[in-house]
C-alpha cells in the first residue's frame, strides 16, 4: 500500500472524533473543515479490449481560523486514494483500458489568507479555488476528485456600487492530473479582470483573460467576452429564464500558433420550484489548425457529461442541446431528476460529430451525506471520436 493511500485513510479514520470534536464546540468564528467523496467510474469505449473499472475516495481536511484584524487564514489538504485500478490513470496508463483522469495523490489543497480590511471588499492571497461566473473559463474542475486551484492573489469589491469588479493574478495552477503528471502543474502568469452589474434585463458581466504559461505555451491566450443571464416571471410559480454570451479569443506569449476565434452561447429555459427546462446552443470556433480553447474552465458540465469533447478539436465544435431537472418526493427525501441531450456537429454544421444522452438521479441523506447515480452515453458519428458509456456511483459527504 502505498504511502499517500495510507495518509488517506488516517484522514477517513479521523472523521467520526473530528466530527463529533467539531460540533461540541460553540461557533466562535473557526471551522473544521471536512468533506470525502467515495465513486466508482465504469468506461466502455469503443477500441478498447476491457472496460475501465475506478474506485476512488477523495478526502479533504482543513481549518478555518476566526477572523482577527480583519484577517482569517484557511488550511487544507486532499488525498485521493484509488481502491480499484483497473483504468488509466492520469501516471498510470494500461494499454487495454479506458483513461479515467482520477489518480492517486495528496497535496496541499488551499492554504489562503484572507483579507476584509477595506469596506466592501475582500482579499485573497495563496492557494485558493477560483470559480469565476458559470466557470466556462475559470473554475475548480470540481467534477474530478482531485480540485484545481491556483496559487493567485485575488481581489474583489462592490464599493463602486451597482458594479461588482473582481481582478486576480495566478502564476500556478495545480490541476486535476496531479502533481507528478508532466503537466500536472502549470506555471505562468494569468491576469483575469471581471464587472458584473445587474441590469433590468439580467445579470450583465464582462471579463477579460490573459493566459501565458511557461510549460505549456499551446495554451497561451488572451480572451474578452461578456455574458448576460436573467429570468422573468411569467405566471404565478412559473419564469422564464435566458442567458447569452460571446467572446474573442487570439494567441498570447510564447504559444506557435496565430489565431483569432470566438465562442457564442445562449440558452432559454422554463423553471418552476420543482422542475426546470430549456433548449441551449454553444459554438467555440475552429480554423483547421487551432480552436477556441478553455484550459482553466470546469469542463464537465459543457459539452456533455462523457468529457469525450475535452479540448476542442481544429475544426470547432456545435453543441445544440435540451436539459430539463425536476425533484420528486421519495422515502421522505428529495429526489434529484436530470437529464440532457446533445447533438454535435463541427462549429459549421457541416458535418456530425456525434449525439449524447446523460441522466442523472441524487438524493440527499441526512444533513451531511448524498447519493448519486450518473450515467452518460455518446454515440460518435466522426472518426476521431468512440462511442462511450460512462456510469458513475457517488456517495458524499460533507461537514
Amino acid at each position: 500500500m502505498s504511502v499517500s493511500r495510507i495518509a488517506l485513510m488516517a484522514i477517513v479514520a479521523s472523521l467520526a472524533p473530528a466530527a463529533a470534536m467539531a460540533q461540541s464546540v460553540p461557533d466562535t468564528g473557526s471551522r473544521l473543515l471536512f468533506e470525502s467523496r467515495l465513486r466508482s467510474e465504469t468506461v466502455d469505449q469503443q477500441g478498447f479490449a476491457e472496460q475501465a473499472h475506478a474506485l476512488t475516495l477523495r478526502a479533504r481536511l482543513g481549518w478555518r481560523s476566526p477572523t482577527a484584524q480583519g484577517f482569517q487564514l484557511l488550511v487544507e489538504g486532499e488525498g485521493v486514494a484509488v481502491l480499484d485500478d483497473r483504468y488509466s490513470a492520469p501516471v498510470d496508463p494500461v494499454p487495454d483500458r479506458p483513461a479515467v483522469a482520477d489518480g492517486e495523490t495528496i497535496e496541499l489543497n488551499r492554504a489562503q489568507v484572507r483579507w476584509t480590511g477595506l469596506p466592501d471588499t475582500e482579499v485573497i492571497a495563496g492557494r485558493q479555488r477560483l470559480i469565476v461566473g458559470n466557470s466556462r473559463f475559470v473554475g475548480n474542475s470540481g467534477w474530478r476528485q482531485n480540485e484545481q486551484t491556483f496559487d493567485a492573489v485575488r481581489a474583489t469589491t462592490t464599493a463602486l456600487k451597482p458594479v461588482t469588479l473582481t481582478w486576480a493574478f495566478a502564476d500556478r495552477v495545480q490541476r486535476p492530473l496531479g502533481h507528478e503528471h508532466p503537466q500536472g502543474v502549470w506555471r505562468g502568469d494569468i491576469h483575469l479582470l471581471q464587472a458584473e452589474a445587474d441590469t433590468p434585463v439580467g445579470r450583465l458581466s464582462g471579463f477579460g483573460l490573459a493566459i501565458d504559461l511557461d510549460n505549456a505555451a499551446a495554451q497561451s491566450s488572451t480572451t474578452v467576452g461578456a455574458r448576460l443571464a436573467g429570468s422573468r416571471p411569467l405566471a404565478d410559480g412559473l419564469s422564464v429564464t435566458w442567458a447569452g454570451e460571446y467572446a474573442v479569443q487570439s494567441d498570447n506569449g510564447a504559444n506557435p500558433a496565430d489565431y483569432s476565434l470566438d465562442l457564442q452561447a445562449a440558452a432559454l429555459g422554463l423553471q418552476t420550484q420543482r422542475w426546470s427546462a430549456g433548449v441551449g446552443y454553444e459554438r467555440l470556433d475552429g480554423d483547421g489548425v487551432s480552436a477556441f480553447q478553455t484550459p482553466l474552465g470546469s469542463g464537465h458540465a459543457f459539452l456533455g457529461w462523457s468529457d469525450v469533447i475535452g479540448a476542442t478539436p481544429k475544426f470547432g465544435v456545435r453543441d445544440l442541446f435540451v436539459r430539463g431537472q425536476t425533484s420528486l418526493p421519495a422515502f421522505g427525501q428529495t429526489v434529484r431528476l436530470t437529464a440532457e441531450a446533445h447533438a454535435f456537429h463541427d462549429a459549421d454544421g457541416e458535418f456530425e460529430l456525434g449525439r449524447e444522452l446523460d441522466l442523472s438521479a441524487s438524493v440527499p441523506v441526512g444533513t451531511h451525506w448524498s447519493v448519486e447515480l450518473k450515467a452518460a452515453h455518446f454515440e460518435a458519428e466522426h472518426p476521431i471520436y468512440a462511442d462511450t458509456d460512462k456510469g458513475w456511483l457517488i456517495l458524499e459527504y460533507r461537514y
